[in-house]
């Protein structure tokens, strides 16, 4: 069903995507690597998981999907990635010695056993042809050093092994689709598919599609798509509550709009973790609300907080086109790239 809120599994149930996924496949039976990137709520989890599915189902891989949410330094990944490899069925041949013993739970890490090590062996005994799904891969970017030299070995060794990365991260996926001279990765980048909004002919066709698939008439297309774009995350919210939960028009658009705003404002503040100063950050969304130059943005920020260097508010920017909270559409011009974005008030944040 496609207003279903849960991330697609089956390939019947991703709508618009064919291409993405054709190509995808292509190119992870060609032995290369794939990263899947773009903005938030543009279904980059389906598609991955579609794909790791398609694998499976027609021709013969084994896969796993990993959700890197919340997993910040190589220890964590490792246990999560074991307890994934431990729960998968049917589980696959790996043929680990030195680092790791195989009892009755599964694959278990043995005590003083060294991380990096250990996910080098691990990943380079896999003896089948496997597909591994990293999801939200730029939560380990402050592990990232560690994290290409494990994929630079691997790549070298074990060529059964494909990778797929997503994020919403620019900055991961620069490093790993386009890696300097100096990183593992050199010479072996990861394919890059950049997903991108529907555009409004595809927006409407998901909006009659789904509405066709539990039998509700609707004619409000044109109005939706011009409030959400083509954002698929937010077409099927609306379609959720429209179409499956029976809500008048003007309350699903307002519940979209809410629901959406703090699944965006729990983003926005997990992207402000660590960071020196926040206000630079929420007072520039707030700007770019009704200027996009970067003279007018600087003008704006500084009435709210004085004096702003010109350094520190080219990094904020760069920063938020680097997390895909904003687009620098040509030189010095900025926008806002997700219409629900455009609603939160960031003071309050």
């Amino acid at each position: 069903m496609l207003f279903d809120l849960h991330p697609k599994e089956d390939r019947k149930e991703l709508f618009g995507r064919d291409k993405e996924i054709d190509f995808s496949i292509s190119q992870l039976l060609s032995k290369n690597w794939l990263i899947i990137g773009g903005q938030r709520e543009i279904g980059k989890t389906s598609l991955m998981k579609v794909i790791i599915n398609e694998m499976k189902k027609n021709y013969g891989f084994k896969g796993i999907y990993v959700n890197l949410r919340g997993v910040r330094n190589l220890n964590s990944l490792l246990k999560t990635i074991l307890s994934e490899i431990n729960s998968s069925k049917p589980s696959f041949k790996i043929s680990v010695k030195v680092n790791f013993v195989i009892g009755s739970a599964g694959i278990e890490l043995k005590r003083g056993a060294k991380v990096v090590n250990s996910l080098i062996e691990l990943f380079n005994s896999i003896e089948e042809d496997v597909v591994i799904g990293f999801d939200e891969v730029q939560e380990i970017s402050q592990a990232s050093k560690q994290f290409l030299e494990v994929l630079g070995n691997v790549f070298a060794s074990n060529p059964k092994v494909r990778f797929i990365f997503s994020g919403s991260y620019i900055g991961v996926t620069k490093a790993l689709s386009n890696p300097s001279s100096s990183s593992p990765l050199h010479g072996r980048p990861p394919v890059l598919l950049n997903l991108k909004p529907f555009d409004e002919d595809t927006s409407r066709n998901f909006l009659k599609k789904g509405m066709e698939e539990v039998n509700v008439h609707f004619d409000k297309d044109d109005e939706v798509v011009k409030k959400l774009d083509g954002v698929v995350g937010w077409l099927t919210l609306f379609g959720n509550f429209y179409a499956i939960r029976k809500i008048d028009f003007d309350s699903s658009m307002a519940y979209t709009i809410e629901e959406g705003k703090k699944i965006m404002i729990d983003e926005f503040k997990h992207f402000l973790e660590g960071k020196n100063n926040k206000k630079i950050y929420t007072t520039i969304m707030n700007v770019l609300k009704v200027v996009n130059t970067w003279k007018d943005i600087k003008r704006g920020v500084e009435i709210k907080l004085g004096n702003v260097d010109d350094k520190e508010l080219s990094l904020a920017l760069e920063s938020l086109i680097n997390n895909n909270f904003i687009e620098k559409k040509k030189e010095g011009v900025y926008e806002i790239v997700d219409p629900i974005l455009r609603e939160i008030d960031y003071d309050k944040i």
